[in-house]
């Protein structure tokens, strides 16, 4: 008897099946509390995809906004080689620009949101525990006061590939900056369960041009922020090498974070630039454990607080 022919709905089916549950491995440091970050969501959700034969993109994205904020709509498109089917969806995320997060940074974001949530519905993922989301202590929080504004514009990108595309910054009006990249790792952690040689890597959202990576470094000291004159904020970090120890400036607090979780610890790689100022630090490469109990038993790849 002729084994049946593979289905989308059939192989959606087997790749929910094969997804229990992703665990949480990351911790925040300012607000304490452990969440699922979403390269690992991204990385379970895709190695669950593809074992059962389905294939999932990006095939566009639009925001429609002003420079105070606005709601970003990806499209995506589910498909089955197996059996040639297809199918379309619609996920909208706000984007909220706010201090130290240009509207840049916050058009990343929700790219990267409306996928790490897209898929956890798309593959039914159940939540380990009662939400971090709602332990988290928000009584201090308040609405941003939004200037009056009767245009809207809308930044259009509907290419296939996830990073927005450079002509929807070109074509986008002075009130709104379009993202030069969706930040592939905006708080990246490996799973516990990575395999040996495998390493947790955090990159600022927009690293600048000729950094290099420099191995056998040691974070000794992460120094409290300060803000800088455009809104930001500048954290010192000192590194120890065999060359004896060098300060560094950080401008990208999940990369502070990054060399927070790295203090006193085993040395790690550092993505930095030399210039007349001395380093500036946009990215850290530390090793997996890969000796911690196997709780999530998938591959992995802002933040899922669930």
């Amino acid at each position: 008897m002729p084994e049946p022919k593979t289905s989308l709905a059939s192989a959606l089916l087997a790749a929910q099946s094969s997804l229990p549950s992703v665990g949480k491995d990351s911790k925040n440091s300012f607000h304490h509390y452990n969440y699922t970050s979403s390269e690992a969501m991204i990385g379970a959700c895709r190695a669950a995809l593809h074992c059962a034969g389905l294939v999932l993109r990006r095939s566009g994205w639009t925001f429609e906004g002003t420079a105070d904020g606005g709601i970003v709509k990806s499209q995506f498109i589910l498909s089955c080689p197996a059996s040639g089917e297809s199918v379309t969806d619609e996920v909208g995320w706000v984007a909220i620009p706010e201090k130290g997060r240009p509207v840049d940074k916050a058009l990343a974001s929700a790219l990267t949101a409306s996928l790490n949530y897209f898929l956890r519905d798309l593959l039914m993922v159940p939540r380990e525990e009662e939400s971090e989301m709602d332990k988290r202590d928000d009584r201090t929080f308040e609405p941003r006061k939004v200037s009056p504004r009767t245009e809207t514009t809308t930044v259009a990108n509907k290419s296939s590939g996830n990073a927005p595309a450079r002509q929807a910054q070109q074509d986008a009006t002075s009130s709104i900056s379009a993202p030069k990249a969706a930040p592939t790792t905006a708080k990246a952690k490996e799973p516990a369960t990575a395999a040996a040689g495998a390493y947790n890597e955090v990159l600022a959202s927009r690293p600048a041009k000729d950094c290099a990576w420099r191995g056998g470094i040691t974070v000794r000291k992460v120094g409290q922020g300060k803000a800088t004159k455009n809104g930001g904020n500048r954290w010192p970090i000192l590194f120890e090498s065999d060359a004896g120890e060098e300060w560094a400036s950080c401008f990208d607090e999940n990369v502070m974070l990054a060399a927070q979780d790295c203090l006193g610890g085993e040395a790690v790689d550092a993505f930095v630039q030399s210039g007349q100022y001395g380093l500036t630090l946009y990215g850290i490469r530390s090793a997996v454990n890969s000796e911690q109990p196997a709780a999530a038993t998938v591959p992995a790849e802002d933040e899922i607080p669930f």
